[in-house]
């Protein structure tokens, strides 16, 4: 089952959304498989697309449209798994995975709690809320870099989210010592967009001299946010930001929506933010850049055998995150076919789900490591350092939003299951 989320929505909003059509190359995979290879030990797959709102406006709260998505794929259409790399958040989550005994496989970082609940079901390539943020939490304190310093956390009202940055970032940085003033939750009122509270929001990191601030906001929440902070004169450098890959911040489509929603002087506030993040974002500006071979295996596939016959490059700033998508998908599937190989011939939803979680070393974009294994069911073993660049240095190094994600050196990589 591909659960898609209608990200056109955002571009309805303004903001751009440039990752080519994961539903064909959902569907150019799924040919693949089955006039190649016979299906899986020759059981034909048979894909099923189910579309998600993306936002969550007209009157029905976006955690209940996502819950309707889940009974449609689950008892509609009997998924065993469902698939998405288009972000899905919430509780219907926990519908698939624990109320309906579906495996669920995303690339978007997931509320430990959420996870654990799902007991092997609800897998992601990225690693839980909560060990991301506890991980950027200690390496800030270890360095020193939160050292007299006035700190501020703001988070959305999504269910899960408030409580991971609470239980994890929130009581690290206090547990270490620091100076946290404020924690806000926005109320985000059933939708994607959180602004409830904003302004009284930015009031108080004035009121507070906040010079550090770590914003969770999802994609659309954040731009608001900054765009809120200029308005109210926060002047650029006066405020230093730290992120993760909580609401899929290290992934250059979603950080370039600072600029594209939020304009020029809220890239000039969000320049320079640090984000610690599991996949290799913005590699691809090095001069000596080779994507990876799993990348380059994934792309060759889809072009030679998607009717849209599309070849994007991995080095043009206006392609990248397409060519990105096809790695995604072809990663996240991948991940499916070899637990419905692994569970042999006729397979129950429990052998399913056992073989999942015993696959090993698993292939995800850019061949960092990863892996599942009984108990752990968060892929990413790494994490890498990331900044923000605003406007990105480097002539025709970036996309139409002119903002980058430059990567540290793998020797600042944190390796091992966060």
């Amino acid at each position: 089952m591909h659960l898609r989320t209608r990200i056109e929505e955002i571009v309805e909003l303004g903001f751009a959304a440039p990752v080519g059509d994961p539903t064909d190359m959902f569907e150019t995979f799924t040919r693949i498989v089955n006039d190649r290879c016979g299906g899986v030990r020759g059981r034909q797959i048979d894909l099923r697309l189910v579309e998600v709102p993306g936002l969550g406006f007209g009157g029905t709260d976006i955690d209940t449209l996502r819950n309707a998505a889940c009974i449609e794929a689950t008892e509609d259409h009997k998924a065993v798994v469902a698939l998405n790399t288009t972000s899905f958040q919430g509780t219907a989550l926990l519908c698939i995975a624990e109320e309906h005994d579906t495996a669920f496989i995303g690339n978007q970082a997931l509320p430990e709690e959420y996870v654990q609940r799902g007991d092997g079901r609800l897998l992601t390539m990225a690693t839980t809320l909560e060990a991301n943020l506890r991980a950027l939490a200690s390496r800030l304190v270890a360095e020193g870099a939160l050292e007299g310093r006035r700190v501020g956390v703001v988070a959305p009202s999504t269910p899960g989210e408030a409580e991971a940055t609470e239980t994890s970032l929130v009581a690290g940085l206090e547990a270490a010592g620091v100076d946290v003033r404020f924690f806000d939750v926005l109320d985000c009122s059933g939708t994607s967009v959180c602004t409830g509270g904003m302004s009284a929001s930015v009031q108080r990191l004035i009121e507070e001299r906040i010079d550090v601030l770590f914003p969770t906001l999802n994609a659309v929440s954040l731009p608001l946010y900054l765009t809120e902070m200029v308005a109210q004169g926060v002047p650029a450098g006066a405020v230093q930001f730290y992120n993760s890959d909580f609401n899929s911040h290290g992934n250059e489509v979603v950080a370039a929506l600072v600029v594209t929603f939020g304009g020029d002087p809220a890239g000039a506030l969000y320049d320079g933010t640090v984000l610690l993040v599991h996949a290799d974002a913005g590699r691809f500006r090095e001069p000596d850049y080779r994507p990876a071979a799993f990348d380059e295996m994934c792309m060759r596939e889809y072009r030679e055998n998607s009717p849209l016959g599309q070849d994007y490059d991995p080095t043009d700033p206006a392609e990248t995150s397409k060519y990105g998508m096809v790695g995604l998908v072809c990663s996240v599937y991948r991940t499916a076919l070899r637990a419905l190989h692994d569970a042999g011939h006729n397979p129950a939803r429990a052998d399913v789900f056992a073989a999942l979680e015993n696959l090993g070393p698993v292939d995800v974009p850019g061949m960092l490591p990863a892996s599942l294994a009984p108990g752990k069911w968060a892929m990413s073993d790494s994490l890498l350092p990331v900044t923000f660049r605003y406007p990105c240095p480097g002539a025709g190094r970036s996309g139409e939003a002119e903002t980058c994600l430059v990567p540290s050196d793998y020797s600042q990589m944190q390796v091992g299951a966060p």
